[in-house]
C-alpha cells in the first residue's frame, strides 16, 4: 500500500515537473514567435515601401513621357506647311 502511494507521489511529482516546463516553453515559444512575426512584419513593410517606390518612379517616368509626346505633336501641328487639300470628283 505505501509503494502506491509512493508511486503516486513520485507520479504526481513528475506530472508536476513537466507542466512547469510545458510553461516555461510556452512562454519561450511565445516570445520567439513575436519576435519572428516582428520580423517578418518589417521585411513585408520594407518591399511594400521598395514597391511604393519603384510604382511612384514608374508613374512620374510615364507622366514625363506623355508630357514630351504632347509637347512634340504641338510642335510638329505647328511646323506643318500649309497644303491644299485636294478632293477627288467623278
Amino acid at each position: 500500500m505505501d509503494k502506491k502511494i509512493i508511486a503516486k507521489e513520485e507520479l504526481l511529482s513528475m506530472l508536476t515537473e513537466i507542466s512547469d516546463q510545458l510553461e516555461e516553453l510556452e512562454g519561450i515559444l511565445e516570445t520567439s514567435l513575436s519576435k519572428a512575426r516582428q520580423n517578418v512584419q518589417s521585411e513585408y513593410t520594407a518591399k511594400i515601401i521598395a514597391c511604393e517606390e519603384q510604382l511612384t518612379a514608374l508613374e512620374n517616368e510615364t507622366a514625363n513621357t506623355l508630357k514630351e509626346n504632347e509637347a512634340l505633336a504641338n510642335a510638329s501641328k505647328l511646323h506643318r506647311p500649309n497644303s491644299m487639300k485636294l478632293e477627288l470628283g467623278y
